[in-house]
């Protein structure tokens, strides 16, 4: 049985670099630009965060700086001028989005 295993993992792992050889081809392979840099830095932040107990992760956010740096901060320790900017850009996402939503289901229905 575990012959079988191996042997799928294997073909997995063969169709998934045969697909990665066709889509690297050329320079692309070895150039990335800085912003897929900050973006895979996020992402392992935001893993990290999830992998902490229930408890703390509630607790912990990773906010943008004003010069747009990020950091792990704990919002329970938020000033009042930061949980205003914080509530204040998560409602005009919330917004953003309903109205992107709202226009979305009216071209569907004309349709």
């Amino acid at each position: 049985m575990e012959t079988g295993g191996d042997i799928y993992r294997v073909g997995t792992f063969r169709r998934h670099g045969s697909s990665s050889i066709w889509r690297n081809s050329g320079n692309d392979a070895f150039s990335r630009s800085s912003r897929e840099g900050e973006d895979d830095e996020e992402a392992l932040r935001w893993a990290a965060l999830e992998k902490l107990p229930t408890y703390d992760r509630i607790r912990k956010g990773i906010l943008s700086g004003v010069a747009g740096d990020l950091a792990e901060v704990d919002v329970r320790k938020l000033g009042f001028v930061e949980r205003k900017n914080l509530l204040d850009r998560l409602v005009r996402v919330a917004e953003e989005d309903n109205e992107k939503f709202l226009l979305q289901l009216k071209d569907r229905i004309d349709r």
